[in-house]
């Protein structure tokens, strides 16, 4: 899974994908015909918009259609309309990346929760149990998550 790099919200694990889907409205998240509140989706899940690489959390479900989102600090997400979307449980499972781009990586670590900098991390694949890729700091990209 690729990871969108967050300061505030953890990598969601794929095997915990809830809903996919397309957004139809202009607000934090809408989904016509959408069933949010029948379809399991709770407050603290995490959102991936794969379309423009955003990450947010649902703060409220305003209905079976729209969702309420923020960064996890607090600021308002608005994902647009025709933006693809996952929704995932926050689940905070460990997962080990691979770098597609070399450069500087800031994460957390799974189980201890100390935060590093690698500096200059090569391209390929890194087996450290991470659950957060910080977008302050990092400079690598196409990081991947692996299970």
């Amino acid at each position: 899974m690729e990871v969108i790099p967050s300061d505030f919200i953890n990598i969601p694990n794929a095997s915990d994908e809830k809903l996919t889907g397309v957004t139809t409205g202009a607000t934090e998240l809408t989904v016509a015909g959408a069933t949010f509140t029948a379809g399991g989706i709770k407050i603290g899940d995490i959102v991936y918009d794969t379309t423009n690489s955003v990450v947010a959390k649902v703060t409220a479900i305003v209905s079976d259609t729209e969702l309420a989102l923020d960064d996890g600090n607090g600021v308002v997400v608005n994902i647009g309309a025709g933006a693809n979307f996952s929704i995932y449980s926050d689940t905070n499972k460990a997962a080990v990346l691979y770098i597609g781009v070399a450069g500087d990586l800031r994460i957390e670590m799974a189980y201890s929760g100390q935060e590093l900098t690698f500096v200059a991390a090569a391209n390929g694949y890194h087996p450290i149990q991470v659950i957060k890729v910080f977008s302050t700091g990092t400079a690598a990209s196409a990081i991947i998550a692996l299970w």
